[in-house]
């Protein structure tokens, strides 16, 4: 997470340093809760108390120094001489307490500091991440079980090197696993998202309204691309970069100019916004989706794919179409990278 300037004020003025870390862990159980929702967000006190039995404290600070607001509809009228907002809540209706940030989350110096797991006990992607786990033979000490707060990707202990040098596909090559992954993803997101706003990029439109592939089409009209990898590479470094393309493939703005000018309007505030977009929206389709409701108990997921084991691959295949039908799934029997 970064920690900004207001942020960092309200650190350095608590002289413990157990105090500055509740504060910490609190104000990151909170970026967490709100996901990729700019406003409003639900914060259950079931949930806080998880991070800390005094969050109620931590709030209040975060409170008082605008970091946050809660929602309220009204004012307590106890005191005439002191008008205070009033928290807005009912238990009885399932109504929790609502906040928002005031501050900009994005601003300020990066910390790095993990949510508790504990706080993920309630969510069926957590428990089916955990027991599949446990199937692979990784011991609940080891367990590796997390989300970012910046794609809000899942990150565990196949997404990332298994003991120094193996990655998942050493582990579970054999036969035995498939993984079911979403073709070119990050290009079809976009195309997605820009649907939704209503932009019309024609030529983004003409790929995916006609099947094509994105990639191949990029290669196709720009000379300097060879290879599939060399396509990947171009459209990473368009959405993700600061702006810089080498000039034998700036092309690729002209082709797509409308998603050009969306891309460069939505990096106002940081280069990375982009990216933050779509990995956000390929995390929600991926994990609060198609892995918290999957159809079987063993699945894993590994960003853009699922993985399964080879007896459920039809069963979840058809469900992932079914489930997110504008996007493409294809399977494959986990190899070795040669």
């Amino acid at each position: 997470m970064k920690i900004g300037k207001e942020l960092n004020y309200l650190l350095n003025s608590q002289k413990r340093e157990d105090a500055k870390q509740r504060i910490r862990k609190v104000y990151e159980a909170l970026l967490y809760k709100r996901g990729n929702n700019p406003n409003w967000f639900d914060c259950p006190s079931a949930y806080l108390i998880k991070v800390s039995p005094r969050y109620n404290k931590v709030v209040k600070l975060l409170l008082d120094h605008k970091i946050i607001e809660f929602q309220s509809f009204n004012y307590d009228q106890s005191d005439i001489f002191n008008q205070r907002r009033k928290k807005y809540y009912n238990t009885e209706k399932g109504i929790c307490m609502r906040y928002r940030f005031l501050i900009d989350t994005e601003d300020g110096d990066e910390y790095e500091f993990n949510v508790p797991q504990n706080l993920y006990d309630d969510e069926k992607w957590y428990m089916r991440t955990r027991y599949s786990l446990l199937q692979l033979n990784f011991s609940p000490n080891e367990l590796l079980i997390k989300r970012d707060n910046f794609s809000r990707r899942l990150h565990t202990n196949i997404t990332g090197s298994i003991n120094g040098s193996m990655s998942y596909r050493d582990l579970l090559s054999g036969g035995e696993y498939f993984a079911i992954d979403a073709k070119t993803s990050q290009p079809r997101l976009l195309w997605m998202v820009l649907n939704e706003i209503g932009l019309v990029d024609k030529n983004l439109n003409y790929i995916f309204e006609n099947g094509l592939d994105f990639y191949d089409y990029i290669i196709e009209r720009i000379d300097a691309l060879k290879t599939r990898d060399e396509a990947k590479e171009l459209f990473t470094s368009w959405i993700n970069g600061t702006g810089y393309i080498d000039l034998n493939k700036v092309a690729i703005r002209d082709i797509f100019s409308v998603t050009n000018m969306f891309i460069r309007n939505y990096k106002t505030k940081s280069y990375k916004d982009v990216c933050k977009l779509l990995q956000n929206r390929e995390a929600n389709i991926f994990i609060d989706d198609l892995l918290n409701n999957s159809p079987v108990d063993f699945t894993l997921s590994v960003h853009d794919s699922l993985i399964v084991k080879k007896e459920d691959v039809d069963i979840v295949l058809e469900y992932c179409r079914k489930r997110q039908p504008n996007l493409i799934f294809e399977c494959e029997e986990i190899k070795r990278k040669k």
